[in-house]
């Protein structure tokens, strides 16, 4: 009886491999990505269409009336902002000697690492446009201090930006702020010194939680990095536009005689509100 399943190209096996390393990859994906989760989310997934349209509202202002006088009316003009979705990925090469040699298991670790380098592309592109906010804290190559970040929570207050604030910092500009808090001798902290324990873990400080991530911006001509305040979720400036997921196809090469995993996903970003009340970037010395 021939074989139902084979691993020939086309077949049911290649398909159920590549929908095993798909799964791996969307895995991976989803827990390396920082920025995903705290930025505004747009899922057209299920919506014929690659644009999404965000609404800004214009700032309406009370006025005091008079008694038996007609209220004038306030002009309600709505402006928009497009968000277009396109294709980002990568490919990779397996050849048959590997495969021989481990099996559909010997695949996962090269699944994690095209999931590792797809959330680290969603996040870099998600990041880059938080050099469209117009509030800016720090100062070019100038270590990061608690004042920025105090600075980074009051213009967002002083916007009347919506909590809860996150902020994704790059891993020097957090080493720099515990550096600084370290030498405020606990006075923030209500006791003689800094717990070392907080300074370590270092996940929320005035109440904003702290993400770190290396891909944030190289800015001014690699002489600073950018990071962000934000507040969270909806309220946030930024936008995340997702299509669809990373995508795994396999593509039989056999004169190289070897397998292509090709990894694909849909995806847009933009900076929908530019303003204080959407992110303030915070711009302070490179490593």
């Amino acid at each position: 009886m021939a074989n139902e399943v084979t691993t020939a190209a086309g077949s049911a096996g290649e398909l159920v491999a590549a929908e095993i390393v798909s799964r791996l990859v969307i895995d991976a994906a989803y827990s390396e990505a920082v920025m995903p989760g705290l930025v505004r989310l747009a899922d057209i997934s299920d919506v014929s269409t690659l644009t999404v349209e965000f609404p800004k509202w214009p700032l309406l202002t009370a006025a005091d009336l008079t008694e038996g006088t007609d209220a004038s009316n306030s002009a309600v003009n709505t402006t928009s902002l497009s968000v277009t979705a396109d294709e980002a990925g990568l490919m990779i090469t397996v050849t048959d000697m590997l495969l021989e040699g481990s099996g559909i298991g010997g695949l996962e670790p090269y699944a994690a690492e095209l999931g590792k380098a797809l959330a680290n592309k969603i996040d870099t592109d998600i990041l880059a446009e938080v050099a469209d906010f117009t509030s800016t804290v720090g100062a070019t190559g100038v270590d990061m201090t608690e004042a920025n970040f105090l600075s980074a929570i009051y213009s967002l207050e002083s916007a009347s930006a919506s909590g809860p604030y996150v902020a994704v910092l790059h891993p020097i500009q957090v080493h720099d702020l515990r550096v600084d808090l370290s030498a405020a001798t606990g006075a923030i902290w209500g006791g003689p010194s800094a717990p070392a324990a907080d300074l370590g873990a270092f996940a929320s400080l005035y109440g904003v939680d702290i993400f770190k991530s290396t891909n944030c911006a190289s800015v001014n001509a690699n002489a600073d990095r950018q990071g962000v305040m934000m507040p969270a979720g909806n309220q946030s400036g930024l936008a995340y536009v997702l299509k669809t997921a990373a995508n795994t196809e396999f593509q039989r090469d056999a004169s190289l005689r070897a397998t292509e995993i090709v990894v694909t996903a849909i995806y847009g970003d933009e900076c929908v509100n530019t303003a204080a009340n959407g992110g303030v970037s915070i711009i302070t010395d490179h490593e």
